[in-house]
């Protein structure tokens, strides 16, 4: 048996290696939400807003969409600056609707 040169293995085990250490976002636990308790609420349309979303390496305050709340926490989705998708909740407090840009009026 020899080496598959199309596809090396090493390279595979980089590809799972990033993967695996690319950081994701700490979501609220299912506890901590409480839906059996606290039931959300799910606009007809996302709303535009901006979060703090906490990693285990920072906290960063990317635009969001909200997705659904409840009485504590907020379900949030938004696309991280590599192109990946993530949903998941926080608490309401770190949620603010996103300012309005406003145009200046011309002179």
């Amino acid at each position: 048996m020899g080496n598959n040169r199309r596809y090396p293995a090493d390279g595979m085990e980089r590809v799972i290696d990033q993967v695996l250490t690319r950081p994701r976002p700490v979501w609220l636990t299912e506890a901590e939400v409480d839906l059996e308790h606290d039931v959300a609420v799910v606009p007809p349309a996302p709303a535009p807003a901006i979060a703090y979303v906490r990693f285990h390496e920072a906290v960063v305050r990317p635009d969001v969409e909200v997705i659904a709340w409840n009485e504590h926490a907020v379900q949030i989705r938004f696309t991280s600056r590599d192109g990946q998708q993530h949903e998941g909740w926080v608490w309401k407090v770190a949620v603010r609707p996103r300012p309005r840009r406003e145009i200046p009026p011309r002179r």
